[in-house]
């Protein structure tokens, strides 16, 4: 009986991994006839990742809060405050550009332990924490610079989004990764045989690693190769899902945000899981900050403007649950790339920018609902017969 539940729910995971690609596919394919087969080409498709980079380096912290029961409504605030920190060290002092990059690091570790200080120690709600501190950004970002642009920035500063590594360069690390990939899925498979899965989901998991890479190779071969930005990105998810799934701080991020009380009972130091987490944001801001100053040549006065807003949107489509305990980093970056896919092909149709506040307001609405049925459906316990009370 155990193992025809364990194969039927391994069975349901493996469908719902098709299910998505299947809707992913078909969602380009829409786009595609729509755009009269723009959207699919490989040089609009390498800007639309260009396009969502940034977005999806503020997802990979923002998921983290999320699952612990936490939140971040400074993350844009913050992230311009550390672009115009990094311009004012690159364009106004003078400054060494690796310098100034590794100060603009440090600056958002220290803004994220600001938050972390005052939500996990202090116990400040984090809605109200975060709140206060998106003010304080944006209000000291804009008194330094009179609410200025600062700019033009070198250009082997603005390479660090703007540049490409080469096509032969991009398929090599991408046949690399992959490759990586699928030898750490045999040897976890090897090592966990028992609560792997099966060798279905190996083969799956390997399966998906060869599309997604052959897929990646075809886009970023067929143009200029990976974008500097796309890959800071990807170095973002990496650590993201190690520090999830490999540390005992993501296991513990995941036992705070499905039981609080069960996690303090065990021992877990809450106050500081939680300082932790914001600290790991602070890197976020930081290397957002970077990202987004050499993409826009400097920093402006509307750098970053709802990207928390987004990012919670992308977490929320990605499968993120808002009640905690539930998140992966696939989801995120699936829910960054719908986002940016909405985003890009109502561009390209010219549609109002107001009605895409619209459309994406109507899809996080669509998936807060999902999650709300989701949780629902998860802890709907059966109520027992009269016979089982009988007994």
């Amino acid at each position: 009986m155990r193992g025809l539940t364990a194969d039927s729910t391994q069975l349901k995971k493996i469908w719902k991994t098709v299910a998505v690609i299947v809707a992913l596919v078909a969602m380009v394919i829409v786009f595609n006839a729509m755009t009269n087969n723009v959207f699919a080409s490989m040089r609009n498709l390498t800007l639309l990742m260009k396009q969502g980079s940034v977005l999806m380096i503020v997802s990979c912290g923002l998921m983290l809060l999320l699952i612990e029961r936490n939140f971040d409504l400074s993350g844009g605030a913050a992230v311009y405050f550390v672009s115009v920190f990094v311009s004012q060290l690159v364009v106004t002092y003078g400054l060494n550009m690796w310098m100034s990059i590794g100060l603009a690091i440090v600056f958002g570790l220290i803004l994220g332990c600001l938050n972390g200080f005052f939500v996990g120690y202090i116990g400040i709600p984090a809605f109200i924490g975060t709140l206060a501190s998106q003010l304080m950004f944006k209000g000291l970002g804009y008194t330094w610079t009179d609410a200025a642009t600062i700019g033009p920035i070198p250009s082997e500063f603005a390479w660090l989004s703007e540049g490409y590594l080469s096509p032969m360069q991009s398929a090599i690390i991408l046949i690399g990764a992959a490759a990586v990939a699928i030898i750490y899925s045999i040897l976890d498979y090897r090592k966990m045989e028992l609560w792997y899965g099966g060798k279905k989901r190996l083969i799956t998991r390997c399966l998906l690693i060869v599309i997604l890479a052959l897929a990646l190779i075809w886009v970023f071969t067929g143009y200029y190769g990976i974008p500097m930005c796309v890959f800071f990105a990807a170095v973002m998810v990496l650590i993201t899902s190690v520090i999830a799934n490999k540390t005992v701080l993501g296991r513990q991020i995941y036992i705070i945000g499905g039981n609080p009380e069960a996690a303090a009972v065990s021992g877990i130091s809450i106050k500081k899981r939680v300082f932790q987490s914001y600290l790991f944001m602070g890197l976020v801001y930081g290397v957002a900050g970077v990202v987004i100053t050499a993409r826009l040549g400097g920093s402006t006065a509307t750098t970053g403007n709802q990207l928390e807003l987004d990012a919670v949107a992308a977490a929320c489509i990605g499968g993120t649950s808002m009640a905690g305990g539930v998140g992966k980093i696939s989801g995120v970056v699936v829910g960054v790339l719908i986002l940016s896919c909405i985003d890009n092909v109502m561009s390209l149709m010219n549609v109002s920018s107001y009605l895409q506040m619209f459309v994406k307001g109507l899809i996080l609405l669509l998936a807060v609902c999902m999650d709300v049925y989701s949780n629902k459906t998860r802890f709907k316990f059966r109520k027992p017969k009269k016979q089982e009370v009988a007994k």
